[in-house]
């Protein structure tokens, strides 16, 4: 349980920032009104709405503990002790945040503007200037699910993971590659990304506690906020500090920033490939054969992927992100008119997520074969393309073989299995 004198430090700065709330130009982090109407039309009956004061207050929260655009912080509740500094330096926010500009040592800041914004956005929520143009859509940090990555699925990505995504980009997608930029720059854009992931997260759970209250406030800055002078009671401070513990101590503490405190211990272990799987192998030609059995049987893979591995499988499934709010009542992807109500605040088109066409040998993951391990092992994040739990590791480096054989298999002027070069296998 946080110490009282935590709670006032904190509604003090609330209260500071809602005198003066939102005053200054844009940017602004854009309040999330997408998942503010996915919770009314869940909750509330035709026509109702929730009370506009949540909006100035759950802003008002936010500003307080993450500060704005121009000037981020980060909620450190035990000071310098507290173990979130290993996520978030705010020295590195410092340079992702803000404008554009290099000062008179030549340090660059306003990274994430330069860099990012213009497809991702200044809150992070994938729907920057040049974000309806492209194909799939710039993903929406807000949700705090990542695709590529070495952890399992509900698992947060390692530093080492985002710095993969920004230093190779993602193949077939409009993300560049930023292996140009210097390491510390790299490493504050990781930061930053991260920032906008908890802060996105924190304002999801913020508004998905509404329903509940009845009209109440989120924090009840009455019970002790006291006019005159007077003292609050014994009872007030406690109920105060419920309400505290609710919103701050386990809606972000113990739900959003514990989660991300040393995500690399989750990392998922690839197991060695067998022997079979080297090219020069005699029996890799059959390892291949096995892959194939498997990616039409046990790893059912071909649902989506289709008999050819072209990606004409199943073509009308929609990512998490999508599904986050279409599946809301009564809304029709195929309808314009029955997300109406969505595409007003924010919300771009349904697009079906597209399965990968495997045979044009390119992987948004990355190439390697450890890459394509892990895409199997572990699913895809936010996908329709589950984690392989039924296939044992050797029978995954199987499905690897033959997907990375695939591209020769299906050639016009070479039907047989062929093998990769053996410097892909081997890099």
């Amino acid at each position: 349980m946080f110490r009282l004198s935590f709670h006032l430090i904190i509604i003090s700065t609330a209260l500071l920032g809602m005198a003066g709330c939102e005053k200054s130009e844009p940017p602004v982090f854009r309040f999330n009104a997408v998942e503010w109407v996915k919770q009314e039309k869940t909750h509330l009956g035709e026509g109702e709405h929730f009370p506009e004061e949540y909006k100035t207050e759950i802003g008002t929260i936010m500003t307080a503990l993450f500060g704005t655009p121009d000037d981020p912080k980060f909620p450190f509740f035990l000071g310098d002790e507290d173990p979130a500094h290993d996520i978030i330096s705010l020295e590195n926010l410092k340079m992702a945040a803000g404008p554009t500009r290099v000062d008179k040592r030549e340090t660059a800041s306003g990274l994430y503007r330069e860099h990012c914004a213009h497809c991702h956005g200044i809150t992070g929520n994938g729907a920057g200037d040049t974000a309806a143009s492209l194909e799939p859509y710039p993903r929406d940090f807000r949700l705090g699910k990542f695709k590529f990555k070495s952890t399992p699925l509900r698992s947060p990505p390692t530093d080492h993971d985002l710095t993969e995504i920004l230093v190779n980009g993602i193949p077939g997608s409009a993300m560049p590659s930023f292996r140009t930029l210097p390491e510390d720059e790299i490493q504050s854009l990781v930061e930053y990304v991260k920032y906008l992931t908890m802060r996105g997260q924190f304002e999801r759970f913020l508004l998905g506690e509404l329903a509940a209250l009845d009209g109440e406030p989120l924090i009840d800055l009455s019970l002790v906020d006291k006019p005159d002078g007077e003292e609050p009671s014994e009872d007030d401070i406690e109920e105060f500090e419920d309400q505290m513990y609710t919103v701050i101590g386990e809606g972000l503490q113990e739900r959003i920033i514990d989660r991300w405190l040393r995500p690399e211990r989750k990392v998922t272990k690839i197991e060695a490939a067998p022997v079979e799987f080297d090219i020069r192998h005699e029996g890799h030609s059959e390892f291949v054969q096995q892959g194939r059995e498997l990616f039409f049987a046990k790893g059912n893979c071909m649902q989506c992927h289709g008999d050819t591995g072209i990606g004409d499988g199943q073509l009308n499934n929609f990512d998490d992100w999508t599904n986050d709010w279409i599946k809301s009542a009564e809304v029709d992807p195929d309808d314009p008119a029955s997300y109406s109500d969505f595409s007003e605040v924010g919300a771009l088109p349904p697009r079906p997520v597209k399965p990968r066409n495997l045979t044009r040998h390119y992987y948004r993951g990355g190439d390697h074969p450890d890459d394509l391990y892990l895409r199997l092992r572990n699913g895809i994040e936010g996908t329709p393309m589950p984690a392989s739990t039924a296939m044992t590791s050797d029978e995954i480096w199987a499905v690897v073989a033959y997907v990375r054989a695939m591209p020769y298999r299906n050639s016009k002027k070479n039907r047989s299995v062929k093998p990769v070069n053996e410097k892909q296998v081997m890099r």
